[in-house]
């Protein structure tokens, strides 16, 4: 058995992992990064990289935003804490959040705002319609020399194929590019990456964790640490603990995370009595199955021509509304009437003009269509057949629907914000008609981009035992750690946000 002594030892190389990794580096720690698949990144690889940092100068002209009008913001939709320590967690967010822009920014990280994109509740006090959630710009990868393979499963193919074309080699993706940022600057810091690396025990010492145990491929390893960060996500991919935790009935094949979040963190922490929290609760997302995947639909669900509707053929949610919102309202119809999965109906002009989890708009593979991944059908009527929706209730559904579609305002649930296009002339861009066939359908499940719940923390990130008391040695980031966003989450990226805020605020603090 190899030996390694290390000052943090970050179990996890998603985000918050490596930024962790980046700022402890500087500080002068010796770091090292364990991950347990060939990957980094995590989810966030192949996500948007949206990051909701409020009271940032980046996204906001001074004195725009600030970490009051945050406080609340999130009051306002999460209501008071619910105790002290949820209070200083909270407010440990809100006023970290710009520092840690800040510090991303002088790190060289080509930030700025994501266009267009707002918090999710723009009608509560203190919330903003833009500059808040900020993305990073593409980086060339070639940067990375040979940790570039950990961006991509088959980096054998793409290097061989993308390095005969023209300089430079971009990053496609805002994941992508996040992470290809903070791993640059992670393994250019000197920073240890191992990955294939399993952690399969903590290590303590009189009640402190002193380091771990890892398994690869050549073998065990003693890894001795002044401190361990973990952050390996939650456990959308365990079905035990899924089925044990999670609203019924639930499936590990519906999250949109990596496969490696199957609950290790969870598992490691609780060997040192960890206490953990809203086990119950993931950052719910409407996602269709395609090819054994999960894909989410929320942009799908918000397009014009089509309409989301239960078993019993009847509509119950605002489709265009927050993505968490309709994923939970499935399992709250399902209360009375099936509705997990729940059916997207669309006509053609839909299929040909939105794209569809993996297919592009226009494109849709005969071989999904034998596979009942979609129906297709000439008739809403056929496809009540086909689906087994109830005929009676999915042509009423599309009977009033299309009604609505024509006045521009859907009186059942007030579907799509209406605006004013350039002639001055209101409409709702998200009501459009489905009726021009042929009709088409998919399954709607009530998908995960993780669990919320997990190891309880502070404000600094330290991990809690049951009775209160600090795990000296041990920190922990959201997913590994339970969310201070016990609702909706409040803006897009603030899931991601969070747990690199908590990163941070691990690293920085210095009293282990």
């Amino acid at each position: 058995m190899s030996e390694v002594e290390v000052d943090l030892l970050v179990i996890g190389a998603g985000a918050a992992g490596l930024l962790a990794a980046i700022a402890a580096r500087r500080l002068g720690d010796r770091v090292l990064v364990v991950e347990e698949t060939g990957l980094a990144g995590g989810a966030t690889l192949t996500g948007t990289g949206e990051l909701w940092l409020p009271g940032n100068q980046i996204g906001s002209k001074a004195g725009e935003d600030s970490p009051e009008s945050a406080s609340d913001y999130l009051d306002a939709l999460l209501g008071e804490a619910a105790d002290e320590a949820s209070a200083e967690r909270r407010a440990a967010f809100v006023h970290t959040a710009p520092k840690l822009a800040k510090w991303l920014a002088s790190s060289n990280l080509p930030l700025h705002a994501a266009r267009g994109v707002g918090d999710s509740y723009p009608g509560l006090p203190g919330a903003r319609t833009h500059g808040r959630v900020l993305q990073v710009g593409p980086i060339d990868r070639r940067l990375l020399g040979d940790n570039e393979d950990a961006l991509t499963p088959e980096a054998g193919l793409v290097r061989t194929t993308l390095s005969r074309l023209p300089l430079p080699r971009n990053t496609t993706g805002a994941g992508e590019s996040l992470v290809a940022h903070l791993l640059h600057r992670a393994t250019a810091n000197g920073v240890d990456l191992w990955l294939n690396t399993t952690a399969s025990a903590l290590l303590a010492t009189d009640g402190r964790v002193t380091g771990a145990t890892v398994q690869r491929a050549d073998g065990s390893a003693t890894i001795s640490a002044g401190r361990v960060l973990l952050a390996s996500g939650g456990f959308g991919h365990s079905q035990s603990l899924r089925e044990e935790y999670l609203p019924l009935p639930t499936d590990e094949s519906w999250s949109i995370t990596s496969a490696a979040n199957d609950g290790t963190a969870l598992a490691l922490a609780s060997a040192v009595d960890a206490a953990t929290a809203e086990l119950d609760q993931a950052w719910w997302t409407p996602v269709m199955l395609a090819g054994g995947r999960a894909y989410p639909v929320a942009e799908a669900l918000r397009a014009p021509h089509a309409f989301l509707v239960d078993a019993a053929g009847d509509r119950f949610t605002d489709e265009t509304g927050p993505a968490y919102q309709v994923a939970r309202s499935m399992y709250e119809r399902s209360r009375g009437v099936r509705a997990v999965p729940s059916w997207l109906v669309m006509d053609n002009r839909h299929r040909q003009g939105s794209p569809l989890g993996p297919w592009a708009a226009g494109n849709t593979p005969k071989q999904a269509i034998e596979d009942g991944e979609i129906v297709r059908a000439a008739s809403l009527n056929d496809l009540a057949m086909l689906t087994g929706i109830d005929r009676a209730g999915l042509l009423g559904s599309g009977v009033r629907f299309n009604g609505f579609a024509s006045k521009g305002s859907d009186l059942d649930f007030g579907r799509g914000e209406v605006s004013k296009d350039a002639k001055g002339k209101r409409r709702n861009a998200s009501l459009g008609k489905v009726d021009k066939p042929p009709f088409w359908a998919v399954r709607v499940y009530p998908g995960d981009a993780g669990t919320k719940g997990g190891i309880v923390t502070d404000a600094n990130s330290r991990v809690l035992r049951r009775d209160g008391s600090v795990v000296e040695g041990l920190y922990a980031a959201p997913g590994s750690a339970a969310s201070i966003f016990t609702g909706p989450p409040p803006a897009p990226g603030a899931p991601l946000a969070e747990s690199l805020v908590a990163a941070f605020l691990a690293v920085t603090d210095r009293r282990s």
